[in-house]
């Protein structure tokens, strides 16, 4: 083993251990490949889990000729991830049987990653700490086992059936081939032990926050901190644990304290363990929103469940449909909304083009596939051209513009395309991006 390897386990070690017994349970999950050397892991994953009553306890087991994948749970106290660590470590995956394994193939020393934040694919929420070890190539893994083509007509003769390859992988709660990136991968992922509630709220002057705590840790060494936005001042102070009321459900501690907030309708809550900063959230007064657009917008889309919808799960089908739900995405970000797109006869302009309050400009192209789809870079890049032109010899040559494109696909699925949006100084908007944007809308 490699001494980055060793770093990163040790690292990851004790930042586990500053949080006990925090995991009662692990899910395990893998897709592999059996190979003349043994079975071969394409993506395993070890995800420890703080509270049992969210996780489907039923066991997945899948085999054919070329091919073995399962997913199940099992314990994880304080010794079970020692020995998950000491699996990871010799780049090994259990099986349910817990007499077999799969093992990362790597040509010489694998590759690994430490990020103590969050997980590669997550961008914000709750602190999710992961360690990922990568292998070889999966097109190397691959062919060294069956053609593709081949392996997807083989998981559609098994007992029980799969269209594909991702769908398998879906099954057991993995990303897809794009999402996982070019390396064969083993990780392991732990949620956070702690974590503000959405259920905080302000009302008639009083905040009540609320927050989870797994129930093996010790409440007084959690801390919340606080921020109220008020008039002309920030108020920053913080709660020990002790000064909370506690009550446990099942493998969650459960905690709530009360302050008075007066007129303001906003505050940022920050809460840790043991010195280690885990999760934020803002809390608002639901009846008094800084945005009238939003407060206008939750006549028909309370919760933004149905924008949400739209922009993460857009239907493929109706890419119309993406267009409109990013116009309206920026509108509730301040901007001025134009959307060019839904007009026939002005089709040739771009998607939508979106103007700050203070003038400055945003081209926006839409698509719900990759970003280069149908040459969008390209006629981005002339259509961003041609704007900016017109604003110069319009006198307006002061005011900035940006080529955006934007996609409900993740960063990892569009890598192959950002460097090219790069080069022509295109910003790019994935997933992540809107996931943050949605959560500022209200702040606006």
């Amino acid at each position: 083993m490699n001494d980055s390897l060793e770093k990163d386990i040790a690292a990851f070690d004790v930042l586990l251990s500053s949080c006990g017994q925090a995991y009662p349970i692990a899910v395990v999950a893998y897709v592999g490949f059996k190979t003349s050397q043994g079975p071969r892991i394409l993506y395993g994953r070890i995800l420890l889990e703080p509270n049992r009553a969210i996780i489907d306890n039923a066991t997945f087991m899948f085999e054919t000729e070329h091919v073995v994948a399962g997913r199940f749970v099992c314990g994880g106290a304080s010794n079970d991830i020692r020995s998950f660590l000491g699996l990871v470590r010799n780049a090994e995956i259990p099986t349910h049987d817990g007499k077999k394994r799969l093992s990362l193939q790597a040509d010489g020393s694998p590759s690994s990653l430490f990020s103590p934040v969050h997980h590669p694919f997550v961008s914000e929420g709750p602190r999710l700490p992961s360690l990922r070890i990568n292998g070889i190539t999966r097109h190397q893994l691959l062919m060294s086992v069956i053609d593709i083509r081949t392996l997807d007509w083989e998981i559609k003769a098994a007992e029980s059936p799969f269209d594909n390859l991702d769908e398998l992988l879906n099954q057991c709660g993995l990303p897809t081939q794009m999402q996982m990136g070019d390396l064969t991968t083993l990780e392991i992922v732990a949620k956070s032990p702690t974590m503000i509630v959405g259920t905080s709220i302000i009302e008639n002057g009083n905040a009540v926050i609320n927050c989870h705590l797994a129930a093996g840790l010790d409440t007084t060494k959690l801390r919340i901190g606080y921020k109220v936005f008020e008039k002309n001042f920030t108020r920053r102070e913080s709660v020990v644990g002790s000064s909370l009321t506690w009550q446990q459900e099942g493998d969650i501690k459960v905690g709530s304290f009360e302050l008075s907030v007066g007129d303001a309708q906003l505050l940022q809550a920050f809460v840790c363990y043991a010195g280690i900063s885990h999760h934020q959230l803002w809390v608002t007064d639901p009846r008094k929103r800084l945005n009238p657009r939003y407060a206008i917008h939750q006549i028909f889309d309370e919760e933004l469940e149905v924008l949400k919808r739209m922009l993460l799960k857009p239907d493929t089908g109706k890419p119309y449909a993406f267009e409109n739900a990013v116009s309206t995405l920026f509108n509730l970000l301040g901007f001025s909304v134009s959307n060019y797109g839904r007009i026939p006869k002005l089709q040739k302009g771009p998607n939508v083009i979106a103007v700050s309050p203070s003038g400055n400009v945003a081209i926006i192209e839409c698509t719900v596939g990759i970003l280069d789809e149908n040459d969008k870079l390209a006629k981005l890049v002339q259509r961003s051209k041609l704007i900016k032109d017109k604003l110069e010899a319009a006198g307006f040559g002061f005011l900035q513009q940006l080529a955006v494109v934007v996609s409900p696909l993740s960063r990892e699925e569009v890598k192959a395309n950002l460097e090219d949006a790069g080069k022509h100084e295109i910003a790019v908007i994935c997933r992540e991006e809107i996931e943050q944007l949605l959560s500022r809308v209200f702040l606006v």
